[in-house]
């Protein structure tokens, strides 16, 4: 494996750390707003019923208040995180893994997008948007991967 891998995958990484880090402490500001618990604590809400003090407050939420008001960061989280997958996966899995495993992670993204379409939220519309884009282009990537290697021969036939 090479420099040139190895030195995406920690920018990557980097990246992502920052990113998650930030958000994180955009996302915090949810223990001061308790108007917000009930729509912006999804997490804490399914572990604990209803969020009665700041102390109920799981970390995941943080990234959902944070997606909602502030999406630079979040938005830079998903974007790292799938460069990542992307890159890892085009090592570790086998050409047609690969195209499965993208295939599936474009559902997933596609369906957090019909998830977050309806959010009243400038952050919520944001991630919407981002999330369909990415599933969208996975798509379009398993697609191009399959049909390569038929434009292969395709091409090798007209030299001939």
């Amino acid at each position: 494996m090479s420099i040139r891998y190895w030195s995406q995958i920690g920018v990557g990484l980097v990246v992502l750390g920052f990113a998650s880090l930030v958000s994180l402490y955009e996302g915090s500001a949810l223990m001061d707003n308790h108007w917000e618990w009930r729509y912006s604590a999804p997490f804490s809400e399914l572990i604990y019923g209803r969020v009665a003090g700041p102390n109920d407050i799981i970390a995941l939420d943080f990234f959902v208040y944070a997606g909602k008001y502030l999406p630079l960061f979040p938005g830079m989280m998903v974007i790292s995180a799938n460069y990542l997958f992307v890159l890892i996966g085009s090592r570790v899995f086998k050409q047609t893994g690969y195209r499965i495993s993208l295939i599936l992670s474009s559902v997933i993204h596609l369906a957090l997008s019909f998830i977050i379409s309806s959010s009243p939220t400038e952050g919520g519309n944001i991630l919407f948007w981002l999330f369909l884009a990415i599933g969208l282009l996975k798509i379009i990537g398993a697609i191009s991967l399959h049909l390569l290697p038929f434009m292969r021969i395709k091409g090798h036939l007209n030299q001939q």
